[in-house]
């Protein structure tokens, strides 16, 4: 048995203000991680500090870029035990998305349409929590409520099997490798 790990943060950027005024919800960000590291998360998120219309998929650090910006912003990580099948399809659907990481880029049109309730199905092109949803989805570690390209950060904690592993400060973010 394996696990797969969920970060939701909540930090005070521009886009995030105006992805929480969206979705009324509370966190703006997911992260999707296999290892218990906070070096070690993968996204779909600004490639530049400065320039968040230049997104895509990216490997995240919660110490650097953005989130060192924040490092009073909440967060809350979440766990999913996962057969070592499921763990193994998510590890290969990363390594997919890493080998075709400068095609990867941020859909900008799933997001209004998620708040629409329309899932916008593009090669390449995710949110980050449509990103998080598509591997926990498609690698078979989790059953959904819904469709991945409609998931928003919120829906994360309410999968079947989450069990929350740390709550607290992006600063202070541990996560138990039991």
């Amino acid at each position: 048995m394996k696990k797969i790990y969920i970060l939701l943060s909540r930090t005070e950027t521009a886009p995030a203000r105006v992805i929480r005024a969206v979705t009324k919800g509370y966190f703006s960000h997911v992260s999707l991680s296999l290892y218990p590291r906070t070096d070690h998360f993968y996204s779909y998120a600004r490639r530049h500090v400065d320039l968040p219309m230049f997104a895509g998929f990216v490997s995240e650090n919660i110490h650097t870029k953005v989130f060192a910006r924040y490092p009073d912003a909440p967060c809350a990580v979440y766990a999913f035990n996962v057969s070592d099948e499921s763990y193994n399809k998510a590890k290969k659907l990363i390594r997919y998305f890493r080998l075709n990481k400068q095609r990867a880029t941020y859909s900008f049109l799933g997001a209004p349409a998620m708040q629409l309730g329309v899932p916008v199905k593009r090669k390449y092109k995710y949110t980050c929590s449509q990103f998080a949803a598509f591997v926990l989805h498609y690698s078979g570690a989790v059953k959904l409520s819904k469709d991945p390209y409609l998931m928003f950060p919120d829906d994360f904690p309410k999968i079947k099997g989450a069990k929350l592993v740390y709550q607290g400060s992006l600063r202070n973010c541990t996560i138990p490798s039991k």
